[in-house]
């Protein structure tokens, strides 16, 4: 089934020129191909002015804004019977998937992982588990200079948007704001949510990862985005705030990076340590990420349930309230002048990442650390990190790739990582820079 555009406007009655004329019912379906923009507002002209010759100017103002209106936020379906249902539109999830390799290279890439991920999105479109009131757009690159932009349909099939882009990473503000911008004019609705996939190194930015680096992006230097790239596009773009930003990449449940995003985004969906190559199981949880009101809590359950089970166990997840972010760094702050005296010892702390020295260490373990787990005087930040965090879930052992591959043991988990108290020495100079530190110290 192709997807398609109505206008339809039911019968009324308008005097012009003292006599009454009957409107009929006008209803034209459009499917919606690269020129379908252009075929709508040609139809749409030819429309108003047929209208503008029946009846008074302020009566076709009046239709023509209706029908605009209309036109940007409906579209057409088809029930069990094959007939026509017409469908409001009000939330759009943009899953965006960039080239994860290196300019030249496809070594290290996660095209094929993407591809499932992108089979399981449509299965649960089709099975009937995507919210009827929301669009799903992708952005798919298959090489560093190859790229496009579709919508899934109820059918699981795909409508083109834009089939040849060439540009598989957009790295810049402008790139990724263009982007942005091109899903708000197709896709006018009142809500917007992000999804992205790719490798991903926390706040790092791009350039002094203590490692090969896995940042947000793919696996050269040229094909990354830092964060506050990220912020400024969604900030500077028609979107203005997504309601969830959710990375289905590494070490991005992290205090920096959700301060770094709290004006770009509600929520924060993401693992604090290493994600295995299968990613979210989107086949189980597009019901919850795809709702107008999402319900995080069974989006964190259903990744757990799924990697509880899985041949490689290991996965963490955490859903952030990013309103939070601001208080958390005001009591953050009152912490730091109360016990700037007081050393803490990395070992002693819980570790979620497989750097060697750590950069993403458990934030509640670190805030236990700093008071000596005096959870009474201290009171109001232990609160506010059960309220910034207040959906998580851990396996027992998480999994890195780093050191030739080897588990460790969960003891502390809070939800969310911290690199405050991280020796590493290649991130020393970086973690001062960034607005968490800066608000905090």
């Amino acid at each position: 089934m192709v997807p398609l555009i109505c206008i339809t406007f039911a019968a009324d009655e308008y005097m012009c020129a003292n006599e009454y004329f009957k409107l009929a019912t006008f209803k034209f379906c459009c499917t919606q191909t690269d020129n379908s923009h252009r075929l709508k507002f040609k139809m749409i002209k030819s429309l108003l002015k047929y209208l503008a010759s029946i009846i008074s100017p302020s009566h076709a103002k009046d239709l023509g804004f209706g029908l605009l209106l209309f036109l940007s936020l409906s579209s057409c379906s088809k029930d069990d019977d094959g007939h026509k249902v017409l469908r409001q539109y009000t939330n759009t999830v943009f899953v965006y998937m960039p080239w994860t390799g290196s300019e030249y290279s496809s070594n290290g890439s996660l095209t094929s992982a993407f591809e499932q991920n992108i089979r399981d999105i449509k299965s649960a479109i089709y099975n009937g588990d995507g919210a009827k009131e929301t669009r799903t757009i992708v952005f798919f690159a298959d090489g560093a200079k190859r790229g496009r932009l579709f919508e899934i349909n109820d059918d699981s099939t795909e409508t083109t948007i834009r089939a040849n882009i060439s540009n598989g990473a957009m790295t810049t503000e402008d790139e990724l704001k263009t982007l942005l911008n091109e899903v708000y004019s197709y896709s006018p609705t009142s809500k917007y949510s992000i999804i992205i996939g790719s490798h991903g190194d926390g706040w790092l930015p791009k350039g002094v990862s203590p490692r090969y680096s896995r940042s947000f992006g793919g696996q050269s230097i040229t094909m990354r985005t830092d964060i506050t790239t990220l912020a400024e596009a969604i900030s500077n773009s028609s979107i203005k705030k997504m309601q969830y930003i959710c990375f289905d990449d590494c070490y991005m449940a992290n205090i920096e990076t959700v301060y770094a995003l709290r004006n770009a985004t509600k929520w924060l969906i993401a693992s604090t340590s290493e994600v295995m190559d299968a990613g979210l199981p989107y086949a189980r949880i597009w019901k919850y990420l795809s709702m107008t009101d999402v319900d995080y809590s069974s989006v964190v359950s259903g990744f757990g349930n799924f990697y509880s089970s899985y041949s490689s166990p290991y996965g963490a997840l955490s859903a952030i309230d990013c309103s939070k972010a601001e208080q958390m760094a005001s009591l953050m702050r009152e912490l730091n002048q109360k016990y700037d005296s007081y050393a803490v010892v990395p070992d002693k702390l819980q570790a979620l990442d497989g750097y060697s020295p750590h950069v993403y260490y458990d934030m509640g373990s670190y805030i236990n650390e700093r008071t000596e787990c005096d959870t009474t005087d201290n009171r109001q930040i232990y609160e506010e990190l059960k309220e910034i965090v207040p959906y998580k879930f851990t396996t027992p052992q998480l999994y890195t790739m780093y050191d030739n591959g080897y588990r460790f043991v969960v003891r502390q988990f809070s939800g969310i990582a911290i690199s405050d108290p991280s020796f590493n020495a290649r991130i020393a100079d970086s973690k001062k820079e960034t607005e968490w530190w800066k608000a905090t110290h």
